[in-house]
């Protein structure tokens, strides 16, 4: 008669050390994408303002972040919605305002996650999103001659 024997579990990090590990990268993540001095010197304010919104338009949350020129760039957002796992980055529409000395945009998107693992259906919670910036002025020209 064979002896039962229980397999071993493989050697390697449990689950809550996995989940450690992402939260140190998730902050790592932030404290490198610096301060919005470094990243936008010509910013001296920057709101942002989210919203958001279920599928069938219901308020799930929403928050105003302040950043100053010392405060660190954080521009991802957790998705509220029933996936559970999707994320918002609007460093793009940031930078494209930014870039174009925009005072004031509005955005919006959906999270495109599934609801569950193998689900055709997506979350689609929807971020609506307002952004004001203010600049510092811009340095007079010099007329040496």
């Amino acid at each position: 008669m064979a002896d039962y024997y229980k397999k071993r579990r493989i050697a390697g990090p449990s689950k809550n050390e996995q989940k450690i590990q992402r939260e140190r990268e998730q902050e790592n993540r932030i404290r490198s994408a610096g301060v919005l001095r470094t990243r936008f010197p010509a910013v001296d304010h920057l709101r942002v303002a989210l919203e958001f919104r279920g599928p069938q338009q219901q308020v799930l949350g929403s928050e105003v972040r302040d950043f100053k020129p010392q405060d660190a760039c954080n521009f991802s957002a957790a998705c509220p919605g029933q996936c559970g796992v999707g994320s918002f980055n609007l460093e793009a529409k940031i930078e494209k305002v930014i870039e174009g000395r925009e005072v004031r945009s509005e955005g919006s998107g959906k999270c495109q996650e599934p609801l569950y693992a193998g689900a055709a259906s997506v979350c689609g919670c929807e971020l609506k999103c307002k952004i004001e910036v203010t600049y510092l002025p811009e340095p007079a020209p010099s007329h040496e001659a």
